[in-house]
């Protein structure tokens, strides 16, 4: 490794501008030792052998993906790379692939797999062909007829030249396209062996390739999707693999709850009886067949009134909630569901006895089937009397939006489905992210990532901070102790004042994080006028042309929330400033946060400091962490919640912070700005 990360090595000789960092070496060696390792094979009558594991927390500007590529490629082990988002698992396919295939390992194999929702159906694509034009471009405006006729034409074309068909080689087709939608794979409508587009299909063909690849580059909702198809026994979606390198590694257990447990929602109802209803346009002849489909047509649509009155059952409200309360203030609900689970039955019965006809009857049936079992799996808990609360493995909750109704059962500890499917599964595991320590005294800050995840006792754990000087190029402000704390109803106000201020320091170029819409719609319609910048606000348009505008334009401002506290990577004067209106703790109304912090309260810890903190200082550290994206990039980190020094934990929330010299007066913000020769209003 030595001879690759040196100031001599490979990557300074054929990288531009590289410069040799310590941590990124160090880190390339432990990687490199980890994937060294062999697994000890267990006995068939004793629990599998836990894989090697390793985590990494990397600062920004380490350059941790070429300090685990690096040794992923040369161990000529099968490694699966997972990531959080496309845009890192597309950067390392288009980037530093094709550095390390030119530079370091000319015999490297390496792929992308994305979801199958990602890569055209050819059954879904001739069904809908088949059904002629009326129906391919329904529900578009008359306008846009024309548009999609040359989009079609496109897609025709396309498909003799493609050999995955993957959506992201079609950039004017938005993965919310309707048409996309109609043609795209979907996991519960495959035909699989029984399709007659089988051979020629890309996502086989797809696999068939990702077999062969010693890098298989993916996201972590397909790893995990792998990982609860092999649980359940049902095959697998990717091959298999010796070594699992998890960038992004925060995520994990949210994805890994996701995934572990289940979900029944409105829209899987309605797209089965939208699937049958097409299928139906190509149905066969003769009394008996007619007499079948009929009875399949008046259970598909009796199932479709019933499914709208299950949803209306609920309460009205948006958001999320608990399910045994609702189904005891709610009697109706449970009559409700066992009629629509009945409905369910009767149509995969009619289904079964079609099945032997040419369409997908019996995967319609089966589907019935499944979404069934769903149902009854999520609410059958909260239905019985005897269950214990303290004892169960799951949480039960509704989730209502705009549009749909999603009944959901999440695992409340994610760490014992890990031990038998990742750990057990695989040889190495080697967990980063530039965030993932709390600061906790327990292993080296790692305590709480541990203790989620069920890591092994012997896991290595190394910290490697950021090369970035904090201490000469930024400053961290937090308001005197004057500010009022966010329960104060003066807070709102002084937060407004506070906001403008540290704006006009700055001239505009920041980006301002609230940790909810509302507080970022308050604090938007109180200063649109009193500033002469240009306001941007998430929601007015996609994230990515938000993005470039305010890259562009320099003394624009962005307010955001949520998704925008990571992944933002703006260097250079645009993002100059950095402004947090206050500690992101999670509502604990939420049902999985508050099934989580009831299971701690039951064992005899403390939620609010081994959970609710953690939690809250790692999102903190990723919110700030948008202001240095490069060795020349400065600024100024604004955290507008005093108790960061009024409360007691509010030290454990400093301790995590980047380096940075703090101040609490606005006259040090501007001196700042003036030293560092950025324009002052």
């Amino acid at each position: 490794m030595n001879n690759i990360f040196s100031d001599s090595g490979v990557l300074a000789e054929h990288l531009p501008h590289y410069e040799p960092r310590a941590g990124q070496g160090a880190m390339a060696n432990a990687v490199a030792e980890l994937l060294s390792q062999e697994k000890v094979q267990s006995h068939p009558d004793q629990e599998p052998s836990q894989a090697h594991c390793l985590i990494v927390e990397a600062g920004t500007g380490l350059g941790k993906t070429l300090a685990y590529l690096v040794p992923a490629a040369l161990s000529g082990k099968r490694v699966v790379v997972s990531t959080n988002t496309r845009n890192l698992q597309d950067q390392i396919l288009k980037r530093e692939i094709p550095f390390l295939q030119k530079y370091i390992t000319p015999g490297l194999s390496a792929m992308s797999v994305k979801g199958r929702q990602n890569y055209l159906c050819l059954y879904r694509w001739h069904q809908l062909n088949a059904q002629g034009q009326q129906t391919l471009f329904q529900g578009l405006p008359a306008g846009k007829k024309d548009e999609a006729q040359d989009l079609h034409q496109c897609l025709n074309k396309w498909l003799q030249e493609t050999c995955v068909a993957d959506r992201a080689e079609l950039p004017a087709l938005s993965g919310n396209s309707l048409l996309w939608q109609k043609i795209c794979c979907q996991p519960y409508f495959c035909l699989g062996a029984d399709c007659p587009y089988a051979h020629d299909c890309y996502l086989n063909r797809l696999r068939r390739s990702a077999a062969s690849c010693q890098l298989l580059i993916v996201n972590h909702h397909l790893l995990f999707s792998d990982l609860a198809v092999r649980k359940n026994g049902f095959g697998e979606v990717l091959p298999r693999y010796q070594s699992v390198i998890i960038d992004e590694a925060h995520h994990l257990e949210n994805v890994a709850g996701n995934f572990f447990g289940c979900s029944f929602s409105k829209y899987q109802i309605i797209d089965l009886i939208a699937d049958i209803e097409q299928s139906m346009l190509k149905r066969g002849k003769g009394a008996e067949a007619v007499q079948q489909y009929t009875a399949i047509l008046a259970s598909a649509r009796a199932l479709a009134g019933l499914n709208e009155q299950f949803a209306a059952a609920f309460p009205v409200q948006k958001g999320r909630f608990p399910l045994a309360g609702l189904f005891a203030e709610e009697p109706a609900l449970k009559r409700a569901r066992d009629t629509l689970l009945s409905a369910l039955n009767s149509l995969a019965d009619q289904l079964d006895k079609a099945k032997g006809q040419d369409a997908p009857w019996a995967h319609y049936g089966q589907r019935s089937q499944d979404i069934g079992q769903h149902l009854e799996q999520i609410t059958a808990p909260v239905l019985s009397s005897n269950t214990i609360k303290e004892q169960s493995k799951y949480v039960q909750w509704v989730e209502r939006t705009e549009k749909n109704l999603t009944l959901s059962a999440t695992p409340i500890d994610v760490a014992d489905e890990l031990k038998t499917t990742l750990y057990a599964g695989a040889e190495h595991c080697l967990f980063t992210s530039a965030t993932l320590r709390t600061n906790s005294e327990k292993t080296g800050g790692f305590g709480y990532f541990c203790q989620r995840l069920g890591m092994p006792e012997e896991t290595i754990t190394h910290s490697f901070p950021s090369p970035f000087d904090y201490q000469g190029k930024s400053l961290l402000y937090v308001p005197g102790n004057h500010f009022p704390e966010p329960t104060d109803s003066a807070y709102r106000t002084a937060l407004h004042q506070e906001i403008a201020q540290l704006l006009r320091c700055s001239q505009g170029r920041a980006l301002v994080l609230f940790t909810s819409f509302r507080a970022l719609e308050l604090a938007w319609h109180s200063l649109q006028d009193e500033l002469p910048y240009s306001l941007l606000r998430q929601g007015t348009c996609s994230r990515s042309l938000l993005l470039d505008r305010f890259t562009e334009e320099i003394n624009s401002v962005l307010f955001a929330v949520a998704s925008f506290w990571e992944g933002v990577d703006v260097p250079g004067e645009s993002l100059s400033l950095v402004i947090i209106d206050k500690l992101p703790f999670e509502v604990p109304s939420d049902p999985v946060i508050m099934a989580r912090m009831e299971r701690i309260k039951a064992a005899g810890g403390n939620p609010f400091m081994e959970f609710q903190i953690p939690r809250a200082v790692l999102t903190l550290r990723q919110g700030v962490g948008r202001l240095m994206r490069h060795a020349n990039d400065q600024g100024v980190m604004a955290i507008l919640d005093i108790r960061l020094f009024s409360k007691f934990y509010g030290r454990r929330f400093r301790a995590s912070l980047p380096d940075a010299p703090m101040c609490r007066t606005i006259q040090d913000v501007e001196s700042f700005f003036y030293d560092a020769q950025l324009p002052l209003s």
